[in-house]
C-alpha cells in the first residue's frame, strides 16, 4: 500500500493489533506496525504518540464493547 491510499490512522489501527496479537505488545515495535500498514514511522507519529496509544483507539474500544455486551446478565463486572 502507499502512502497516499486513504485511512492511514485506520491502516495503522488495524496493523498494531495484528502485530499485539501475533508477538505481543512488547515485542512489537513502531517500525514493524508501519511497515505492515505501508506506511512510514512519522506517519503514525502522526496519528499517535507512541504504540500504548494504539490500544485506546476506537476499534478496540468497539471490540471491548461488544465483547462484554456478549456475557451474560448474571456475571459480575469484573469477569466480563
Amino acid at each position: 500500500m502507499g502512502r497516499w491510499e486513504p485511512n492511514a490512522r485506520g491502516r495503522l489501527e488495524q496493523s498494531a493489533l495484528e502485530l499485539y496479537l501475533e508477538r505481543g505488545f512488547e515485542q512489537t515495535t513502531v517500525a514493524e506496525i508501519a511497515r505492515r500498514a505501508g506506511l512510514t514511522e512519522r506517519t503514525f507519529f502522526r496519528h499517535f504518540t507512541d504504540k500504548r496509544e494504539v490500544l485506546f483507539s476506537a476499534p478496540l474500544r468497539e471490540h471491548l464493547a461488544t465483547a462484554i455486551a456478549a456475557t451474560p446478565a448474571a456475571t459480575a463486572p469484573i469477569d466480563a
